[in-house]
């Protein structure tokens, strides 16, 4: 339950705790899954092949917005399978971005990457409180905006890698990509060249925790959804990196999910040109 406190007749949200109990409706969204995990899956599909539901997506998300509304009944709610839950979005300060499988094609396929995501934002789409729940492994990864970025009980930081050839690059592509011109496939091979290796494993929420844990020294992703990338991004503010959009930016492009870059830091403005090399966009922002 979301506490608060009182300063000189002004109310003040405790962040922690609000993190909190985000972890544990993650935990309990992630037992959800592994009931189903494993095992035959039911599969619908939404806009294409590529493009899947399977039955424990809503069973999760069901678990989320029912512990959601109770816990928070003045925030709205924003969900992949669902939306314009909880109290109105015109009357709402606090929004949740939800995604109770982040990673619907590697679950249905029992591949053990996949993750629920939570994160609370603000109307302008900037996080304040995350948590990413990957219940096969149990790791909890999550972050309240000020207070840094948890492993479970561990604090974590990004990675030290300084040189973009030295680097681990993580990625995601569009489930249009046989049809899209925008497929990440040109700024894909860019990064190959450049980089020690890139990976794509499936669950862009996940991606970026791992960013933040210092497992991959950056991310870039085009084309997702705010439910998808938020509570990675903030995992990766409170654990030291840097996130913007394609064009240097924290903005609404990256809260949305239209363009993401998150790395170390370090490596952030090298990412940025060989994007621009890439993608042949004009040079706006420092290198």
């Amino acid at each position: 339950m979301r506490r608060v406190l009182t300063l000189q007749g002004a109310t003040v949200v405790d962040w922690q705790a609000v993190r909190t109990t985000a972890a544990d409706i993650a935990r309990e969204a992630g037992a959800v899954l592994m009931h189903y995990y494993d095992r035959p899956h039911q599969e619908t599909v939404k806009g294409n092949l590529a493009d899947i539901v399977t039955e424990a997506d809503p069973a999760a998300e069901a678990v989320i917005v029912s512990r959601l509304r109770a816990a928070f009944p003045d925030h709205h709610i924003i969900g992949e399978e669902g939306g314009g839950m909880g109290a109105p979005a015109a009357e709402a300060s606090y929004f949740w971005h939800v995604d109770p499988l982040d990673g619907t094609s590697n679950f249905a396929s029992n591949i053990p990457y996949f993750s629920v995501s939570l994160a609370l934002a603000e109307r302008s789409g900037r996080p304040l409180v995350s948590a990413v729940y990957h219940p096969v492994s149990g790791e909890l990864f999550s972050a309240a905006r000020g207070y840094g970025a948890w492993l479970n009980d561990r604090p974590i930081h990004v990675s030290a890698t300084a040189d973009l050839q030295k680097s681990m690059l993580c990625t995601g592509f569009p489930t249009d990509v046989a049809t899209h011109p925008d497929n990440n496939l040109r700024e894909w091979i860019h990064f190959l060249k450049l980089t020690r290796a890139v990976r794509r494993f499936g669950s862009a929420a996940l991606d970026l925790c791992y960013v933040a844990a210092g497992r991959f020294d950056g991310f870039w992703e085009s084309r997702i959804h705010s439910w998808d990338c938020l509570a990675g991004i903030l995992c990766v503010l409170e654990a030291g990196g840097q996130a913007s959009d394609y064009q240097g930016v924290e903005s609404g492009a990256l809260y949305s999910g239209q363009e993401i870059v998150a790395s170390n830091g370090l490596i952030h403005a090298a990412m940025l040109e060989a994007l621009r090399q890439a993608l042949g966009m004009p040079q706006v922002f420092p290198v």
